[in-house]
């Protein structure tokens, strides 16, 4: 199923509060230009980037500082950086000198970098105390922040917008050291790059993106079904084991729908904090309370309206959640934090969870009125070992992806032949997401074998392929318990180390922790059991 690409640049903007509302206050000169979705983010290991794209498919990324050098260093689509103007620090430091006397100033600097020659002038220019920082990563940031609190509380902290958050958890002052100036730059910079990466892509059309690669019966029965519930506005459930491609679904139900010249929202609803549910799904007018931002935040809901709302773990969502959501799809309105207002609302609702919710209901942990009306139509996702037919088409696109990713010279044909026995007798625990990090790791050693004849042996690079593996269970299962058996089962196979876990099962590290709480919780097991692994990023 091809995709439907208008005139207007992707741009997906991945930073932290203050640099997005720096974004905001500029992007809509370019509203007829580009469509830019921001993530309030720190771009590390924990956070599975590559689904993110591959759910909002952006023509470029955008970001700032260590963040943008992890993001390039990461994803196939071009990553423009945030500019840096002498003009901008020597502002900020001018505005920072009028709070306080003490100003430390953080600042991104590349790998074997010189620092910025500004500084040293600076130095001896400036009639105030004025200490700078510089760093690579945003584990190194936080480490000068922590040192420069301990030797001396800074007065007022100068930097990007990850610092400034910091800051502001200390009760420290911050300016962001960006403009409004770079900002407009960095947006131009985005668009320019979006058009070229959009001219490469529609000349090579199966150079870009991920597609939703199926062959088996039964995916090709649920793919008419949703190309059916596209239609309208009810509300479709998706379920299914983590890594099946339930976002692959919600896409295509987009792009088919009603709603596909409107956005897709999506949400994570086991990743919001309850003190922060309300602002962040309803939004807040300016002074609704003291952290307020100028001008108000429009909150998830709202942007959805016209559009698609995709609920993504939605089984994770806490009882307290559950009510206020499901008062906002009864009255079809929403009222922002702080407002007299209501806003009406008009989207198609999507909604993922690997649970059994129809379980979860009659268990007591979730309300079956919200239920209802999440499950107007319903899709059950099969695991990939219930779909064989699936998994030598999915790995021969990706092989050929990441052969050109890579630049390797591969036959795709023959490389498939030694790993097909290998990978009829697996049982797949992470699914799609899994095959597709097996077969990366497979390419990447071909990579090193035009290098050295004698790289890694098969049992080296797909150690999973050839650790005794107990199936789960064949008796009616819960899809809860199936994903239990796999985490409990990958957690003794890598002797608890979360990151080799995490991409055996293609999930994030931050995910793994989540399940790992719930499963304690639910078993007794001790958290020292859990915790004593390691990870890493």
């Amino acid at each position: 199923m091809a995709s439907i690409r208008n005139s207007k640049v992707r741009v997906l903007l991945v930073g932290y509060r203050k640099f997005s509302e720096l974004i905001n206050a500029v992007v809509h000169e370019f509203e007829d230009q580009a469509e830019v979705t921001i993530v309030e983010s720190v771009a590390n290991g924990n956070t599975d980037y590559r689904s993110l794209v591959a759910l909002h498919e952006p023509d470029v990324v955008a970001s700032a500082g260590s963040n943008a050098a992890y993001l390039s260093a990461t994803l196939s689509v071009p990553v423009i950086s945030q500019p840096v103007s002498d003009a901008d620090i020597v502002e900020a430091l001018e505005k920072a000198q009028r709070i306080a006397r003490n100003v430390h100033l953080f600042y991104y600097q590349a790998a074997n970098a010189e620092p910025p020659r500004l500084l040293e002038s600076l130095q001896g220019m400036v009639k105030f105390d004025f200490t700078p920082h510089g760093y690579t990563t945003s584990g190194q940031a936080s480490e000068s922040f922590q040192l420069a609190m301990a030797e001396e509380r800074p007065g007022v902290i100068v930097g990007p917008s990850y610092t400034c958050h910091m800051a502001e958890q200390a009760g420290l002052p911050a300016i962001l050291v960006y403009s409004r100036s770079s900002a407009r730059d960095l947006l131009r910079a985005a668009i320019e790059a979006g058009n070229a990466y959009r001219g490469q892509t529609s000349a090579e059309p199966d150079k870009s993106r991920d597609e939703f690669v199926i062959r088996s019966p039964s995916m090709e029965r649920l793919a008419k079904l949703a190309a059916i519930y596209a239609r309208g506005d009810g509300a479709v459930l998706i379920q299914g084991e983590s890594g099946t491609g339930k976002e692959h679904i919600a896409k295509e139900i987009h792009r088919l729908s009603d709603y596909q010249e409107g956005p897709l929202v999506a949400l994570n609803c086991g990743s919001i904090p309850n003190d922060l549910f309300e602002s962040e799904l309803f939004g807040y007018v300016e002074g609704a309370f003291t952290s307020s931002r100028r001008g108000g935040r429009i909150g998830l809901i709202e942007r959805a309206n016209g559009g698609v709302l995709y609920l993504d773990e939605v089984g994770e969502m806490p009882a307290s959640q559950q009510v206020k959501l499901l008062r906002v799809l009864q009255e079809k309105r929403v009222r922002p934090v702080g407002s007299n207002r209501e806003i009406p609302l008009n989207f198609k609702l999507l909604s993922a969870t690997n649970r059994d919710l129809g379980a979860a209901v009659a268990q007591g942990r979730f309300r079956d009125d919200l239920y209802y009306r999440l499950n107007v139509f319903s899709l059950q996702m099969p695991p990939l070992r219930e779909r064989v037919e699936d998994v030598k088409a999915i790995a021969q696109y990706y092989l050929q992806r990441y052969a050109r990713q890579y630049q390797v010279a591969i036959d795709a044909v023959s490389v498939y032949a030694g790993v097909a026995q290998h990978f009829a007798n697996y049982h797949w625990p992470g699914n799609v997401r899994e095959l597709q990090n097996f077969i990366e790791r497979l390419v990447v050693n071909q990579a090193a074998q035009s290098q050295d004849p004698n790289a890694a042996p098969l049992e080296q690079v797909l150690p999973e392929l050839f650790a005794p593996v107990s199936r789960a269970s064949t008796s009616p299962a819960s899809l809860r318990e199936q994903e239990t058996d796999a985490i409990l089962e990958a957690m003794s196979r890598f002797n608890g180390d979360k990151n080799k876990v995490a991409q055996a099962l293609g999930i994030s590290t931050t995910t793994l922790w989540r399940r790992l709480r719930v499963i304690e919780n639910s078993s007794g097991e001790s958290s020292h059991s859990f915790s004593s692994g390691t990870t890493s990023g």
